[in-house]
C-alpha cells in the first residue's frame, strides 16, 4: 500500500509538472488560476496541489526537471539515426540531433528567468534553486555523454566536463538566437549548430584507433 501511494504521488506530481510546463511556457507565473488550470488538466483536485507541492518554487523546479527528462527522451530517440555515417557526417548529424532534442527552448528560458528572479527576491530560496539546477544539468549531461559515446570516438576530455561545456555554450547561443529575433525552431540551422558544435565535439574526442595509427 505504501509503495502504491508513493507511486500515485509521483505520478500526480509528474502530470502536474507536464501541465505546468505548457502553462508556464508563455511567460506566466504561479497563480491560483494557474494552479486551478494545471490541476484540471492533470485530473487532480486543486486542493491536492499543495499536498504535492508545498511551495511555488518546488513546483517550478519540478517543471524544470520535466523539461530535462523530455529532452533526454527526445535525444535518445534520435541517436539511432547516427549509425553508418562517416566521421564528418557523424559530427554534424550529432550536433543537429542535439539541437532537435531541444535541451532548451523559449519556454525553458522564460521558466528559468522566473525561477532565478524569485530566488533573487527571496535569498532563502537560493539553495533549492541551485539544487534544482544541478539536477537539471546532471540529467542533460548524462544524455550528452551518451551522444558522445555514439560518435565512435574516444573522449579526450572528461565526459562530464565536455557535456557541461556543450550545454552552457548551447544555452548562451540559443538565447542570442532568440533575442536576435530568429525562430527557435530554426536553431538547428544556426552557425553554432552547423559549425561551432561539430568543432567542439571533434576537439573533445579522438577517432578510435587514431593514436595507434600515428605510432605505427
Amino acid at each position: 500500500m505504501v509503495r502504491k501511494t508513493e507511486w500515485q504521488r509521483a505520478d500526480a506530481r509528474s502530470r502536474l509538472a507536464a501541465a505546468g510546463r505548457i502553462a508556464l511556457a508563455a511567460g506566466g507565473t504561479v497563480t491560483p488560476q494557474l494552479i486551478a488550470d494545471v490541476s484540471e488538466q492533470a485530473g487532480i483536485h486543486p486542493q491536492s496541489f499543495r499536498a504535492l507541492f508545498a511551495t511555488d518554487d518546488e513546483f517550478l523546479d519540478a517543471v524544470q526537471e520535466r523539461l530535462a527528462e523530455e529532452c533526454a527522451e527526445r535525444l535518445r530517440a534520435g541517436l539511432g539515426g547516427l549509425a553508418g555515417l562517416d566521421d564528418e557526417q557523424l559530427l554534424g548529424s550529432a550536433a543537429v540531433a542535439l539541437a532537435q532534442a531541444r535541451p532548451i527552448d523559449r519556454g525553458a528560458v522564460i521558466l528559468r528567468a522566473e525561477r532565478r528572479l524569485r530566488a533573487l527576491r527571496s535569498p532563502n530560496a537560493a539553495e533549492s534553486l541551485l539544487a534544482a539546477e544541478r539536477r537539471h544539468l546532471e540529467t542533460l549531461s548524462a544524455v550528452v555523454i551518451e551522444l558522445i559515446d555514439e560518435l565512435d570516438r574516444d573522449p579526450s576530455w572528461p565526459p562530464a566536463l565536455a557535456a557541461r561545456l556543450i550545454l552552457e555554450s548551447y544555452e548562451r547561443s540559443f538565447e542570442g538566437w532568440v533575442f536576435a529575433g530568429h525562430d527557435e525552431s530554426d536553431f538547428d540551422t544556426s552557425s553554432y549548430v552547423t559549425r561551432t558544435l561539430p568543432t567542439l565535439l571533434a576537439r573533445m574526442t579522438t577517432p578510435r584507433g587514431h593514436r595507434a595509427v600515428a605510432v605505427a
